[in-house]
């Protein structure tokens, strides 16, 4: 989930990959990660690094865990949707002999 976080990374893969004029910049905009609080926690709490996270604990810190969470997500609640800044990289790159659109 988090292998290509760092820019320097994706330009060297890219790179010998046979890739040039490789472009990454940082983009951030509103993402839609739940419907309410407690269906954005589940999602947060099911991935991976949530998943691991809950697993060091008791199931009742767990639970103390997912409520805290959904307190906090809700002040992001707004038109049926939890609505959290998500950032991203946009990477742009060429390739010689590439098809061109």
């Amino acid at each position: 989930m988090f292998s290509l976080t760092d820019p320097d990374r994706i330009r060297s893969l890219l790179t010998a990959g046979g890739f040039t004029g490789i472009d990454v910049e940082r983009i951030e905009v509103p993402g839609k990660w739940g419907v309410d609080a407690a269906d954005a926690a589940a999602f947060l709490l099911g991935t991976g690094p949530g998943r691991h996270l809950l697993d060091q604990v008791t199931p009742p810190e767990q639970d103390e865990a997912r409520q805290a969470l959904t307190a906090a997500l809700q002040r992001h609640e707004a038109d049926g949707t939890v609505w959290l800044r998500s950032s991203s990289w946009l990477v742009t790159a060429e390739r010689e002999g590439a098809a061109q659109n």
